[in-house]
């Protein structure tokens, strides 16, 4: 029975689910609909979307990854990063999504996002996108996202305890099929900790060597002096995740072991326990003296 009952209310909150995603519509405008991006599609405009992006949208849509479809199902937020949401849509089309929402999962940005930040953010979205071409007014002095071209193999990290920074290490091709170290690839790298992941750089580019260091800080270890660190580079072209050593750890000290006033009876204290002794046989003491007197008072009325 309770099972049934456990089946039915799914059913329905399937069916409520279907019916709100079939309520939800999209609304373009018409003079919007083929309008192509109207900030330039540089590196700085793309930086401020990503800005934006992770301030206005991150929290429902999460990271973006270059994908064929939409990879993530509901009730988690699309990946704005799939091709066939990329290739489907206009900018201007993109445009008024942002503003206008669907009337059910996505919210209106009409008034919290100014225009030109909107545009922005289209042109983060768009960074994702290898196909994009952007229109020849919105290319004015614009700049690649990564300035290598060539091929990312994989990167390697590893801890400078000279300088306490953890470097991220790429390692690439070039178009000829030689093998280089990238040079102004963008890096993301993170330490996990344990309600999410801590951010060390955003978007930090590679050196001529392909290298990037991040001072560490006084950042905490587990008890063997080890962090878990994740780096990403070129829009999660390639990731990794490492283990790094960066201290000899720490011994925990249990408050407990000691004597204490919040400790077990066993580890109570020595003044404490003194003085608990003294005022206890002191207590006694007069109990035992009165009622000595006591005993001397009915003697006499006796006599």
């Amino acid at each position: 029975m309770k099972k049934s009952i456990l089946n039915i209310i799914g059913l329905i909150s399937i069916s409520l689910m279907i019916a709100a995603s079939a309520q939800a519509q999209w609304k373009i405008d018409d003079g919007l609909k083929d309008a192509k991006l109207k900030v330039d599609y540089n590196e700085d405009n793309i930086t401020a979307g990503k800005a934006i992006y992770d301030s206005r949208c991150k929290a429902c849509h999460r990271d973006i990854v270059t994908t064929e479809k939409n990879d993530r199902a509901l009730p988690s937020a699309p990946n704005l990063g799939n091709k066939e949401f990329q290739s489907t849509n206009t900018d201007g089309e993109m445009f008024c999504k942002i503003s206008y929402g669907n009337g059910g999962g996505m919210p209106p940005f009409e008034k919290q996002i100014s225009d030109v930040d909107k545009w922005k953010v289209i042109a983060f979205l768009r960074s994702y996108y290898p196909a994009y071409k952007a229109s020849t007014a919105s290319t004015q002095a614009a700049a690649p996202v990564n300035s290598f071209k060539g091929t990312l193999n994989a990167i390697k990290l590893s801890y400078d305890s000279e300088n306490n920074k953890v470097v991220a290490q790429l390692s690439g091709q070039d178009g000829d099929g030689n093998i280089v170290n990238p040079k102004g690839v963008k890096v993301s790298i993170y330490v996990k900790r344990y309600f999410g992941e801590l951010p060390l750089c955003d978007g930090e580019k590679t050196d001529a060597n392909g290298m990037v260091s991040i001072p560490l800080g006084n950042l905490p270890t587990d008890t063997l002096g080890f962090i878990i660190v994740k780096a990403s580079a070129a829009n999660n072209a390639v990731s990794t995740e490492s283990k790094l050593k960066v201290s000899d750890g720490y011994h925990w000290k249990n408050p407990l072991d000691g004597r204490h006033l919040w400790a077990v009876r066993a580890k109570t204290p020595l003044w404490l326990l003194i003085t608990y002794l003294t005022v206890t046989i002191s207590v006694l003491a007069i109990i035992a003296w009165a009622f000595f007197q006591l005993f001397r008072i009915y003697n006499l009325r006796e006599r």
